[in-house]
């Protein structure tokens, strides 16, 4: 497939996923409410705002990865391609964990379903760049030891998401704070991503 097509499809698709985000958002239709009323409104929504915020961060990262990885990348084959439908289904289901985690942000369901998303997407990924490596896509000046610390932030991303994971099962409040302080490492630029900032 051409580079550039494959590139752009991904952007759009991560593009959309962050969009749908905000619909996740819901003031609750209230007849004639006053001031008060709609205020108090708005405040109770803070669940829903944090996880917007949250999963903002999470896709954009996402995003950055996935620029990171690619611009690096000489050809795509259809594996690639494949491995990569698997990681955009993984995005666009993001809007709809959300949506459950900001409405229900104490509940063991809704936290452990939000926390199936980033941790789906970190086995594709770190599926994806094995792939990658093994079948030598990467460009010719693209050494073991340029890649070696990105092979280590996408397997720590899988380890942290997978225990906040499984944390909802005991404590969800936990868990939510575990996806908002990963989010938060994962925003600094490590391995390939933090070449970009040079």
């Amino acid at each position: 497939m051409n580079k550039s097509r494959f590139e752009a499809f991904s952007d759009g698709v991560f593009s959309f996923a962050v969009t749908l985000l905000v619909l996740g958002i819901v003031l609750p239709q209230t007849r004639a409410p006053s001031d008060r009323d709609l205020t108090a409104e708005l405040i109770a929504l803070w669940p829903n705002v944090v996880a917007y915020m949250l999963s903002f961060a999470v896709i954009g990262i996402m995003w950055q990865n996935h620029h990171a990885l690619f611009r690096l990348v000489e050809r795509i084959d259809r594996r690639t391609v494949f491995i990569n439908l698997l990681l955009l289904a993984g995005t666009v289901f993001v809007p709809f964990a959300t949506s459950t985690l900001g409405t229900y942000p104490t509940m063991r369901a809704s936290t452990f379903l939000y926390g199936m998303a980033p941790t789906s997407t970190s086995i594709v990924f770190n599926v994806l760049l094995g792939h990658l490596i093994r079948s030598g896509t990467f460009s010719a000046d693209v050494t073991a030891d340029v890649i070696k610390p990105t092979v280590k932030a996408y397997r720590i991303g899988l380890a942290d998401y997978s225990f906040a994971t499984l944390l909802a099962l005991v404590s969800p409040t936990a868990s939510f704070v575990a996806y908002l302080a990963i989010a938060a490492y994962f925003v600094v630029p490590r391995g390939l991503d933090s070449d970009l900032q040079q």
